[in-house]
């Protein structure tokens, strides 16, 4: 068995592959063998000590992938040995015993069935990115002909969002930097979509929202651009923060919004575990994911895979920042 370790904060350089052995499977959890892992963002925040959780050294890392059941424990049930399973992000910087490597124990309420009909590296791009996507899109009721706007529409909950958004009836504003990648959006689903190092958030989307703006903005990216983002609403909106692409160190970012942008407006920031640790709404979202793979009306966007072995370089590319969908490491 191999896992991937890090003693020391730092970059991609920090990170260590090295043979492991595993405990004793508890008796709520399963023993995965890991096919593919799904690398995000607050990992680097987490190995840079960017995270809102600092890391206690040596730590492990991953919170969500694929792989085949192995072992588990006496009390799990509606599972087997040899069922393909998707890891799911309940936990966080890692579940279990941590997923960048090639086993891992997990509790059982981490795990679905896997979605019939994908690869694992596909699979891999789902679910963290498809969960929060259906969080934020369901904060307040998004139906037929409702506006929203989604910010770094080609990362990967972006990308989700334009297309759940689509799905649910919506009218799509889509940001990305330049206009070298707006075909990207349109081709997900986006009906507008405005490069916002080359033009004017706030007038083109008022323009083509008829002067009202959106019901709904669902920004990651934070910094200068959120003044702009809370500009584009209409009265009664809501922004919906997930994130700050801008800042490097999460615990430093900040909101500065002037005070009267918000009259008859809200602000708010969203962390995952408010879906994950809903039992109805985690339920709800599980079956819509699985419901919109199933019909192509959401597909996974896979930018990269590297092997276990290639940890550091996928965290180089990661951090990149421009990247056309999730960044993989495969075992397999």
């Amino acid at each position: 068995m191999q896992h991937v370790i890090f003693s020391e904060i730092g970059g991609p350089e920090v990170l260590k592959v090295e043979s492991f052995e595993l405990p004793e499977i508890g008796p709520d959890e399963v023993r995965v063998s890991i096919e593919a892992i799904g690398v995000n963002r607050f990992e680097a925040l987490y190995r840079r000590n960017f995270y809102v959780i600092p890391p206690s050294l040596p730590s492990v890392l991953g919170a969500e992938g694929v792989g085949t059941v192995v072992g588990m424990g006496g009390q799990v049930s509606g599972y087997r040995i040899g069922d393909r399973v998707a890891i799911l992000p309940v936990q966080t910087p890692f579940v279990g015993s941590g997923i960048y490597a090639t086993h891992a124990n997990v509790p059982a309420s981490a795990v679905v069935k896997s979605i019939a009909g994908t690869t694992a590296a596909e699979e891999a791009a789902v679910w963290m990115a498809g969960l929060q996507a259906y969080n934020l899109i369901t904060k307040v009721p998004v139906g037929s002909g409702d506006s929203v706007l989604v910010t770094a529409g080609t990362s990967p909950v972006g990308s989700a969002l334009i297309q759940f958004a689509q799905d649910m009836g919506a009218i799509v504003f889509a940001t990305t930097r330049t206009n070298t990648r707006k075909q990207e959006l349109l081709d997900l689903g986006a009906h507008h979509v405005i490069a916002t190092d080359e033009q004017a958030l706030t007038d083109i989307v008022m323009d083509a929202a008829g002067g009202n703006g959106v019901k709904v903005v669902l920004d990651t990216v934070g910094g200068a651009l959120l003044a702009h983002c809370v500009a584009c609403l209409a009265e009664g909106g809501s922004l919906f923060s997930y994130g700050a692409q801008t800042s490097p160190d999460i615990t430093a970012a900040r909101v500065d919004v002037p005070l009267v942008a918000l009259d008859r407006r809200s602000l708010s920031f969203v962390d995952l575990f408010e879906l994950t640790d809903v039992p109805e709404r985690f339920a709800a979202a599980k079956e819509y994911i699985r419901d919109a793979v199933a019909r192509s009306a959401y597909k996974p966007r896979v930018d990269s895979t590297f092997d276990l072995a290639e940890v550091q370089e996928a965290h180089w590319r990661m951090e990149d920042g421009a990247l056309s969908g999730k960044v993989v490491i495969t075992t397999k």
